[in-house]
């Protein structure tokens, strides 16, 4: 739902260039929330389902606002390349996140004491 929130909220607000900036680091201090409630287990409750919707929010204003920014300040003849070259780099940054993920889903996996990760987490050794 945050998502899909920010998403058409493009259509009346445009995040200044400072702010699209700080976006992708509320993004990594999000997942050190996450990560940090998914291993010590001290907020645990549907009311969780608050960040959660907080982090739809700053996913859907980044892309959004990327976008909107890329269309509003480049010039015409320039647009549609910077476009296209950031839908491409969009598309790779999810590659890899998913790739990143696996191995933070194993470490999640080894703290929590699951069997069934499915590549080994690189801190921490066996269990």
């Amino acid at each position: 739902a945050g998502v899909f929130v920010s998403r058409t909220s493009g259509a009346f607000f445009t995040a200044p260039m400072w702010v699209l900036w700080l976006m992708p680091f509320l993004q990594c201090a999000n997942l050190i929330f996450f990560y940090a409630v998914a291993t010590t287990h001290f907020w645990y409750n549907y009311t969780l389902l608050i960040p959660c919707f907080y982090v739809g929010l700053l996913g859907g204003a980044v892309y959004v606002n990327g976008f909107t920014r890329i269309n509003l300040d480049l010039p015409v003849e320039t647009r549609e390349f910077a476009l296209s070259s950031a839908s491409v780099a969009d598309t790779f940054g999810i590659v890899f996140a998913d790739s990143v993920s696996l191995f933070i889903q194993s470490c999640l996996y080894q703290a929590n004491s699951i069997d069934g990760a499915a590549v080994q987490c690189p801190v921490g050794g066996k269990r």
